[in-house]
């Protein structure tokens, strides 16, 4: 189980990278960006049909939310493993 939360944790970061990256550099075709955009765009791309723009004032939140429920799995995965061990 905690190689599964390793791998939640490496993806965290991952899009955690991609977002401050973002900032610096808002071209993501351009390395080093091309490579976590490419890991973090398809989920993101999802979420952000089901969270239209008029609705978030413009902000893409897709990150945020897509890290809020990762860190829910994870301390729930801990959780579990911590009451069967």
């Amino acid at each position: 189980m905690s190689g599964v939360v390793l791998l939640i944790e490496l993806y965290m970061l991952t899009i955690a990278v991609d977002v401050g990256l973002g900032w610096v550099q808002p071209d993501p075709t351009r390395l080093p960006r091309r490579i976590f955009h490419a890991l973090t765009e398809p989920p993101q791309r999802a979420l952000r049909a089901a969270l239209s723009p008029t609705h978030t004032a413009g902000i893409d939140l897709s990150p945020a939310v897509i890290l809020t429920v990762l860190v829910i799995i994870r301390v729930w995965l801990v959780t579990c493993c911590m009451e069967l061990a």
